[in-house]
């Protein structure tokens, strides 16, 4: 794990494309928050056993099968669980049609909580902001943690790349417009951390990222 202040901080690759999965242990009050749990219900819920803690919230920043499919189990494991997602990602959580691929399976999350575009959001005692990122899906969202300067940027900016824009709801110009969005109004230092593939940094995207060239 790595650490920041009172932050514990795991990824977990999950399911048959890789999905990155982010554990998030406040190791004051020994909540969890898990950031797109996407597959392996079982080795999720083993992971925060292992770290110490329960998870308290699922923070989704879209709604694509890949990055929803432990919800229901890990919501009968732990009833009290909140899952936070985009207000523009609704429909496209309700929707196995819309929500990618996988059309075999009929899959649908309903949101607890439905967040606006800049919001400021306390989760198990940890700050986010929330910034709408549509491109991959209309309601696509990043969560920006600053106290330990992390995005979470899901499949919006990857490294030396970006999200597939051809699924429903997607967009390549509004795509290149969060891209640009993201790499302007965050500080290079930032670590961002993925839907799939490894981490970078925003001064890394400025130089490499195909949608600023």
């Amino acid at each position: 794990m790595a650490e920041g202040s009172k932050i514990k901080m795991r990824a977990l690759v999950v399911g048959p494309i890789s999905t990155n999965c982010y554990l998030i242990l406040n190791t004051e009050t020994n909540e969890i928050i898990l950031i797109d749990p996407g597959d392996e219900s079982d080795r999720l819920i083993y992971a925060c056993e292992s770290a110490g803690g329960k998870p308290a919230a699922i923070l989704l920043t879209h709604g694509h099968m890949d990055h929803i499919l432990a919800i229901q189990d890990i919501r009968h494991e732990y009833p009290d669980v909140k899952v936070y997602a985009s207000e523009k990602e609704k429909p496209l959580l309700t929707d196995p049609s819309l929500n990618a691929g996988l059309g075999h399976l009929d899959y649908t999350i309903e949101p607890d909580v439905l967040l606006k575009d800049g919001e400021e959001i306390e989760v198990c005692g940890l700050t986010f902001r929330v910034l709408l990122t549509p491109g991959h899906t209309a309601g696509s969202v990043c969560y920006y943690l600053p106290d330990v300067k992390v995005l979470f940027a899901g499949d919006t900016l990857f490294r030396g790349s970006y999200g597939r824009t051809d699924f429903p709801t997607g967009s390549q110009s509004a795509m290149i417009k969060s891209i640009q969005y993201l790499t302007t109004f965050l500080p290079g230092e930032v670590n961002v951390l993925p839907g799939h593939g490894p981490a970078t940094t925003i001064a890394a995207e400025k130089i490499m990222n195909p949608a600023l060239t």
